[in-house]
């Protein structure tokens, strides 16, 4: 049997420069359509309001099961850790 030995090292979160920021999606909650996904170059603010403006669009559509009111909106953000000192190699994604 052998001993791990574990020490304390320091850590950093910040955005993971090799993904998008943010990533703003709206989705139906009646038939779980999803609106597009917005370009990664688009602000925050833009992504919001090109969801919003797709949750108005989708319930203006005529649905044969009747109206689809209820929306979810999804932000994401893609976040990286970063040990102060080299650790080893870190595991994939």
């Amino acid at each position: 049997m052998s001993r791990s030995r574990y020490r304390y090292v320091e850590m950093r979160l910040g955005p993971d420069p090799e993904a998008d920021a943010y990533l703003v999606r709206a989705t139906c909650l009646t038939c779980g359509e999803q609106s597009p996904e917005p370009e990664p170059s688009e602000s925050i603010t833009g992504q919001h309001h090109q969801a919003q403006r797709w949750c108005t669009s989708h319930a203006a559509r005529d649905h044969p099961d009747g109206r689809h009111v209820r929306y979810a909106a999804t932000v994401t953000l893609r976040w990286l850790i970063t040990p102060a000192e080299d650790i080893g190699p870190s595991a994939g994604p």
